[in-house]
């Protein structure tokens, strides 16, 4: 299926919603955005009926195996992913990135998984969160060098906590492979925050979680990133692990291309001892595991629930993340050229079709037709 016709919908162009246009999809690529367009001959149409045609979503915060999240969250309008994974011994976490590194190279939608981000094992004890704190481990430069080398090329942000002794010269050697440094589960002051921003932190991990946070005599790492234009902030909109006015708050205090909105779902990996309840996955003891967010849920939550206009909120979950693994030459807008992952749902938020990389990776039963 090398060639998809959409027609019928209004398509979401960067600034604006247009209606009677058409997107013609070749070879994995966006070919043509028309009004005067017929499909060529051979042409899988689609006819949208008078949805949203949107750019694919991008998550930059996501557990699980790439075949099952790509099952799980196409139908969520998920098309490109960096996945997550959490402290785990040395030995793990390289037979994971050799994994892939395979599914990658061999699989169809490969080139949709944009890397692997690790949670650690810099992190602080005090601010492990839902981390194995038994897998944290102290600042060594040299480790963290071998651990580029056998993450390579695919590691692409790695979460730290600065405050911890000998932190700097490792965010300074991730600034180093352009692999992003993120400033999480610490328990840092607002000096040591900023400190680690200065040695090279330009993001944060879920904003508001696993971090120090705001008190009226020490701002804390919130503070520090709130604060600083340098960062950008990720935050877990499931309005569970934050309450949707300090969202607002972000939104108000970071520049618009600095917020991106994640999942960190545990959908396509649930830890043993672990499951879902109350909209959420919890420890036996309450304690919050993760999220059981998709990406279509947090837009539905950004918009009806925080009042942020819809061209605003998508921007949140393509073009920010596309700029931030700096691949917005490529994903994160529907434009000539780019890579032909689009999302079709209703203003319900329903999603009814999903194309990855220019193939159909989802569709809801009786709604696409061919002609």
């Amino acid at each position: 299926m090398s060639r998809i016709y959409i027609k019928g919908g209004s398509v979401i162009l960067n600034d604006r919603i247009v209606g009677g246009v058409s997107v013609a999809i070749n070879g994995g690529r966006i070919a043509a955005i028309s009004r005067k367009m017929a499909p060529k001959k051979g042409s899988f149409v689609i006819d949208a009926k008078g949805c949203l045609v949107s750019p694919g979503f991008i998550d930059c915060h996501i557990h699980g195996e790439p075949e099952k999240i790509f099952f799980n969250e196409a139908r969520h309008g998920t098309t490109a992913f960096v996945i997550a994974e959490s402290c785990a011994s040395l030995n793990f976490i390289y037979k994971r990135a050799e994994g892939i590194k395979e599914f990658i190279r061999l699989n169809p939608f490969g080139p949709n998984v944009l890397g692997l981000r690790l949670e650690g094992p810099y992190i602080s004890k005090a601010k492990a969160g839902a981390q194995n704190a038994s897998y944290i481990r102290r600042s060594d430069a040299k480790e963290l060098s071998y651990i580029i080398e056998k993450c390579a090329p695919i590691l692409k942000i790695m979460t730290i906590a600065p405050e911890l002794k000998d932190a700097r010269p490792l965010i300074r050697l991730l600034r180093k492979h352009k692999i992003i440094s993120s400033i999480g589960h610490s328990d840092a002051t607002y000096e040591s925050a900023i400190e680690g921003i200065n040695a090279g932190i330009t993001h944060a991990t879920h904003i508001f979680n696993a971090m120090s946070g705001l008190d009226r005599r020490e701002p804390g790492v919130v503070g520090a990133v709130l604060l600083d234009d340098m960062v950008a902030a990720e935050i877990i909109l499931d309005l569970i692990h934050v309450h949707k006015a300090l969202f607002g708050l972000l939104l108000k205090l970071k520049k618009k291309g600095n917020v991106i909105i994640v999942t960190d779902s545990l959908a396509s990996e649930i830890p043993e001892g672990v499951k879902e309840a109350d909209g959420a996955y919890r420890f036996e003891d309450g304690r919050l595991a993760g999220s059981s967010l998709t990406m279509i849920q947090a837009l539905k939550n950004a918009v009806r629930n925080c009042n942020v206009p819809l061209l605003d909120a998508l921007k949140l979950i393509t073009q920010n993340p596309a700029k931030l693994l700096g691949v917005d030459d490529k994903k994160g807008s529907i434009s000539v050229g780019k890579d032909a992952d689009i999302v079709i749902f209703d203003r319900e938020f329903d999603v009814k079709a999903t194309v990855i990389h220019g193939k159909i990776a989802y569709e809801k039963k009786d709604f696409i037709c061919a002609a």
